[in-house]
């Protein structure tokens, strides 16, 4: 039967530091790096939001169907007086 050994590393302190502290310098850099990408393309997505808004969409869909407005619906009204109905409601069986 193998027994196994262990060893244990005495890691210097100042290299322990200098290890966290290259950690956050990295992720402080990535940070910053987001943020300009961010900074960059932000204008472009609002001018591309803007143009999409005013020109694109469904309207374009709706009128090669030839419905200039889906959301019209037209119908014929007519008012009707109170005694027509309960005239009416006298002849029903």
């Amino acid at each position: 039967m193998q027994q196994s050994r262990i060893h244990f590393i005495r890691i210097p302190y100042w290299k322990i530091m200098l290890g966290a502290g290259l950690a956050l310098a990295l992720l402080v850099a990535f940070f910053v790096l987001a943020i300009g990408l961010f900074l960059l393309l932000l204008p472009a997505l609002a001018v591309a939001a803007a143009v999409f808004y005013l020109f694109g969409g469904r309207r374009a869909s709706a009128t090669r169907d030839g419905a200039a407005n889906d959301r019209i619906i037209d119908a014929e009204y007519r008012v009707v007086e109170q005694d027509r109905i309960d005239k009416h409601r006298d002849r029903s069986p």
